[in-house]
């Protein structure tokens, strides 16, 4: 690796980790003002809704969005277009607030922070459990009622099908990580396999010397 290119990795951490901070004060901004109301759980779900359901359908919406080569003003028309009449007053202004600003880039991070701090705000766990198939809804209660146990507080559970996975389950707590998916249990077992015949040949060449006269 060059030293052009440790540099490079370390200035996008850097800049990743101020991203963040970023969005996380815009949540908190948001959070504090929605939670002012009747209706905070329905205002923080439009937000992960607009990120969901609009601008991941809609990539040439999010790319004007996002550019910075076009004016605040012509954004915040754009949002009133899109929006208006669709979304609540409080979303709509929040968005305007963050076009002024320069930061509708971070959007989706202010919608997964925002959906973190709410959570934790209502004594919730957010759980992101991904697995081969789509959850029934018994099973769905079943993953539920385990979790519950495990973490001793209300999970927030969300399903992401992911079929690499074969069958089995990967389970995301914050930053823990609980993997019983058949891939990987596969991998494993091919990775032990291999260990160990390299354990062998290490320790008794002569064997497949002989093996191979």
């Amino acid at each position: 690796m060059t030293l052009d290119t440790r540099e490079k990795r370390k200035h996008d951490t850097v800049m990743d980790v101020t991203e963040e901070q970023i969005a996380r004060v815009y949540a908190q901004a948001f959070l504090g003002a929605a939670s002012k109301t009747s209706k905070a759980s329905e205002l923080i779900d439009e937000v992960e809704s607009f990120v969901f359901d609009v601008l991941e359908k809609f990539p040439r919406l999010n790319e004007v969005l996002r550019s910075e080569f076009i004016a605040s003003e012509v954004k915040q028309g754009l949002v009133d277009r899109v929006l208006g009449g669709r979304a609540s007053v409080e979303v709509v202004n929040f968005l305007k607030v963050l076009s002024a600003h320069g930061r509708l880039g971070l959007l989706r991070p202010i919608a997964r922070i925002l959906k973190k701090l709410y959570a934790k705000q209502r004594g919730l766990t957010d759980v992101e459990v991904r697995v081969a198939r789509e959850l029934d809804d018994k099973l769905r209660k079943e993953i539920r009622d385990q979790l519950h146990k495990m973490l001793g507080s209300e999970p927030v559970v969300r399903a992401i099908v992911d079929p690499s996975l074969i069958a089995g389950m990967v389970v995301k707590v914050g930053d823990r990580v609980y993997d019983s998916s058949l891939e990987t249990q596969l991998n494993l077992a091919r990775r032990a396999m291999i260990d160990r015949a390299t354990d062998l040949i290490e320790a008794r060449p002569d064997l497949f010397i002989e093996a191979g006269t």
